[in-house]
């Protein structure tokens, strides 16, 4: 079949002192054809768009008013503006058109070989006419937007008793914002090799349709389906386009997103727990996954899981920063956050926050005191959220902990009772699970490995109290190192060469006072049930901050 052919208008401009080479945006093409703008033609440029072409500039001319059709003559004697120092004539001000001269373009046909077209030219007759991604809408007929794709995924395979498929998407990006581009069944083989992570296209005649929000981590109400009638074509002019867009979400505020949200979050990995693998509940399959903690210049930290290939490829040696964008946040013992197959991790990627917290990290941030995250349960249903302080016998009064989900509060006490016998275990360095003692070394089961020396990991038991009561708490390996201030592995070294200073630097942090975050949860050991108490995370007292809240807290009172 014959491709249908439309003409795009090279034309020449001058103000009388330069001249330079310009383009009609394709809108106009009608008047050349009808006459309506000659050779010598005069016009007033209201709206023009200036494109870099091998070392030169070309104007795309989007809006101008004719003067005058008919003219004998060149106005002035011209000089090429390449040539001078002048003044770009390009400022909307009246102009002749000193030639016009009509170029065929030829549409592309919806195949393989037509879906990419490089001309400048053509390139630049679309720059003209770009909508931006933020404001596609269903109800648009006609548009093309220009955009870079910022990840695509892998080809994946449906069989069942309705029908048989494959599917990939992509992300779109241009300096408006994002959109997902979903392709089906026979377009997989059309466009799957031709899209390329990087690059920048010129896309038309896709579906707009409602986002599907649980497959997509983007902040768009829409996605696209490419369609047997999508048109795409390469663009080699994409300085305009920007490589990715972050958003990024500070540490310490991740406990203000809500459950199952996606942010931008961008951390050191300060610690790796290695690779394990768990058996998914609605496949049965197995499933690798890895945890890393991450922090940032908020001195907070979180926990991030990887999982499939991105836990089985990462590499965590030397501190990396990493940029996620679109992870999900959960709210399982606290803020943590999830890395899906849609989201984007780039590992020290080139931009200057990137670089700015490497340098923190590197200045200071290693030597710096983390908090570990534990944000409060928000409306997730997970348990009663207490974010303002309470005290301990009101912790009791409320039965907290005794339903069927955990409760999470607040609490400011004193430490009174630390155990000095058994407070840590012997820890896989890989897995972090407990290892035994054999006569060869440490064997760890779950890795099928035999380690020289044991990671010790903190499983502390405390007590702490109020003026009102006192309860019995649990603490792990991030909250016993803040209130310890050392690791396990240096507690066990002092003690293994003398027991009673190992005592001393325990009991050294008794009658000292935390604000501490608890997790409270009924279980049933031996048939005896009782609360647990949790620490998920603690801080020292701020005495000032916290005698304003005491004024404040008075203050409401009076004012009732």
């Amino acid at each position: 079949m014959p491709r249908s052919l439309s003409l795009l208008c090279r034309v020449i401009i001058s103000d009388g002192v330069n001249f330079m080479q310009a383009m009609l945006a394709q809108q106009h093409s009608p008047l050349v054809d009808s006459e309506q703008i000659k050779r010598h033609s005069i016009i007033s440029l209201k709206e023009f768009v200036c494109n870099p072409l091998q070392n030169r500039k070309i104007l795309i001319l989007l809006n101008f008013d004719v003067v005058q059709v008919d003219v004998d003559s060149k106005i002035g004697t011209p000089a090429s503006l390449e040539n001078s120092n002048s003044p770009a004539a390009a400022s909307p001000s009246t102009l002749s058109v000193s030639a016009v001269k009509p170029e065929l373009k030829q549409e592309p046909r919806n195949d393989y070989n037509s879906n990419f077209s490089s001309g400048n030219a053509a390139n630049m007759a679309l720059d003209a006419n770009v909508t931006g991604i933020s404001n596609l809408n269903p109800y648009q007929t006609r548009w093309h937007i220009k955009a870079r794709v910022t990840q695509k995924s892998d080809i994946k395979k449906w069989h069942n008793s309705k029908s048989d498929g494959q599917l990939f998407s992509v992300h779109l990006l241009d300096s408006s914002g994002e959109i997902k581009a979903t392709i089906f069944t026979d377009q997989v083989d059309r466009f799957y090799n031709l899209l390329e992570e990087g690059k920048v296209y010129y896309i038309s005649k896709a579906r707009v349709t409602m986002a599907r929000k649980q497959f997509s981590t983007l902040n768009n109400e829409y996605e696209l389906i490419f369609e047997n009638g999508t048109e795409i074509q390469a663009c080699e002019e994409a300085s305009n386009i920007p490589q990715v867009k972050y958003n990024f979400v500070k540490i310490a505020d991740i406990d203000k997103c809500e459950k199952d949200s996606n942010c931008d979050v961008l951390g050191v990995v300060t610690e790796d727990m290695g690779v394990s693998e768990i058996i998914t509940k609605s496949t049965g399959r197995p499933l690798k996954k890895r945890e890393l903690t991450l922090a940032d210049d908020s001195l907070k930290t979180i926990r991030i899981t990887f999982w499939g290939n991105q836990a089985e490829q990462f590499d965590a040696s030397g501190s990396p920063v990493i940029a996620c964008k679109g992870v999900r946040v959960n709210d399982f013992s606290g803020r943590s956050l999830s890395l899906s197959s849609s989201a984007i991790c780039k590992v020290n990627p080139n931009i200057p926050e990137a670089t700015r917290l490497k340098q923190w990290y590197a200045d200071k941030g290693a030597s710096s005191q983390f908090n570990s995250y534990s944000g409060m349960v928000g409306v997730s249903g997970e348990g009663i959220t207490k974010r303002s302080k309470i005290t301990l016998q009101e912790a009791k009064d409320e039965k907290l902990g005794m339903g069927d989900k955990p409760d999470y509060f607040e609490v400011r006490a004193a430490l009174a009772y630390a155990k000095t016998e058994n407070f840590a275990y012997a820890g896989c360095p890989e897995c972090k699970k407990k290892i035994t003692l054999e006569s060869n070394g440490w064997r760890c089961e779950k890795c099928q490995k035999t380690y020289p020396t044991p990671d010790y990991r903190y499983i502390l038991t405390a007590s702490i109290e109020d003026a009102t009561a006192q309860i019995y708490i649990n603490m792990f390996d991030d909250q016993a190192k803040m209130l310890m201030g050392m690791s396990a592995n240096e507690l066990m070294a002092i003690k293994e060469s003398d027991n009673q200073a190992a005592i001393a630097a325990i009991s050294k942090m008794l009658f000292n006072r935390y604000n501490f975050k608890l997790r409270a949860k009924q279980e049933t050991y031996n048939d005896i049930t009782r609360t647990k108490f949790t620490c998920v995370d603690l801080t020292p007292v701020n005495f000032i901050k916290d005698s304003h809240e005491l004024i404040a807290s008075i203050d409401k009172l009076i004012d009732v």
